[in-house]
């Protein structure tokens, strides 16, 4: 149990600190053309003379446009492409490292998670065709498990009986943030979404030529959630409806459940619409700085504090990575200064 943990929460560093991309999330992706406005070099960076190539800088952009609820600015994207290209640096750093002292990674792990990334794929053809929208080769992909796997040896290796947490820290820290376990009020809604911004146009569409249609985009979304509440005070099932018309792509398969949300994370005219419902009530159109809502409130709960046995293990991994991410920081500090990094953006 405490090696499973502690394997869950130094992946979890290393997709924090390096920005991995999951294997399964390379599958389902199918954005593309999200560099608009952003120009990309072929070649964004080298690490002691070693080429980082842009295409994976090119996929992870346009991931973060995907799932973005609202347009990037030109500015926004740059700042992103600077992140995931220092990120990078880091991960060819590390590999680099993993070559000099020799870590070696089987074949047979490499296939491994190799074909799980096929496997999301209908056959070999589509699965070409995704590789081919993303400028990779298999080589390519397989050379980039491998480095991930390098990644993940040489970190547990910074971390392995090198963090320990006691029992002591773990009450001691929940004694002194006692702030941080009051769960303030809550409720579970579900809404149906409708942006300003269709995501299928946020894929396809430049920044400049969105703003310039906002106000056409604005009353179409507001008669679409029109309609929409019409269909549900005509009878329509609000689940059904937000399956087939939400635009939030996280609930909708889910009827609109957005599960509990603690009062004060979302816009507050969502709070507000949300404390005139009673457990059932259906709001009218909610007009937030995301767009528009239709909201129904499944449940409550009051405020309250966490007891210590709720929090223990939540603490445990949160002291864990804070002692492990210090220690890989160091570690990567020193890679660094041992290096010749030159950044082409």
């Amino acid at each position: 149990m405490l090696v499973s943990l502690r394997r869950e929460l130094i992946f979890a560093l290393i997709i924090l600190m390096f920005g991995l991309t999951p294997m399964s999330a390379w599958a389902n992706d199918n954005s593309k053309g999200a560099e608009d406005e952003v120009s990309i070099p072929d070649v964004v960076a080298k690490v002691n003379g070693v080429e980082i190539k842009s295409a994976p800088i090119k996929f992870q952009l346009s991931s973060s446009m995907r799932k973005g609820k609202r347009p990037f600015s030109p500015a926004e994207k740059r700042e992103i492409v600077s992140s995931l290209v220092d990120k990078e640096i880091v991960r060819e750093l590390v590999h680099q490292e993993g070559k000099a002292t020799k870590v070696e990674i089987d074949s047979e792990s490499v296939e491994k998670e190799f074909q799980g990334v096929m496997k999301p794929y209908k056959d070999k053809a589509d699965f070409q065709k995704a590789l081919d929208a993303r400028g990779l080769t298999e080589d390519e992909l397989r050379n980039s498990i491998e480095v991930d796997l390098i990644a993940k040896k040489l970190i547990d290796d910074q971390v392995r009986g090198k963090v320990k947490i006691t029992d002591e820290d773990v009450k001691s820290y929940y004694d002194s943030n006692q702030e941080k376990f009051f769960r303030p009020e809550s409720y579970r809604a579900h809404h149906i979404f409708i942006s300003i911004f269709p995501p299928e146009l946020m894929k396809t569409t430049p920044v400049k030529e969105l703003n310039e249609r906002r106000e056409e985009l604005d009353k179409e979304a507001k008669k679409k959630i029109a309609d929409i509440l019409a269909e549900l005070k005509s009878g329509g099932d609000f689940a059904e409806l937000a399956k087939k018309y939400s635009h939030d792509l996280g609930s909708a398969p889910n009827g609109g459940d957005l599960d509990f949300i603690y009062k004060g994370v979302f816009d507050p005219a969502f709070d507000e619409a949300v404390s005139k419902l009673k457990v059932g009530e259906v709001s009218d159109v909610v007009d937030t700085s995301y767009g528009y809502h239709i909201i129904k409130l499944g449940e409550t709960k009051p405020a309250e504090q966490a007891t210590f046995d709720e929090m223990k293990e939540a603490i445990q991994k949160h002291l864990f990575l804070e002692q492990a991410k210090l220690k890989v920081e160091k570690f990567v500090q020193k890679l660094r200064k041992n290096a010749t990094i030159e950044n082409l953006l």
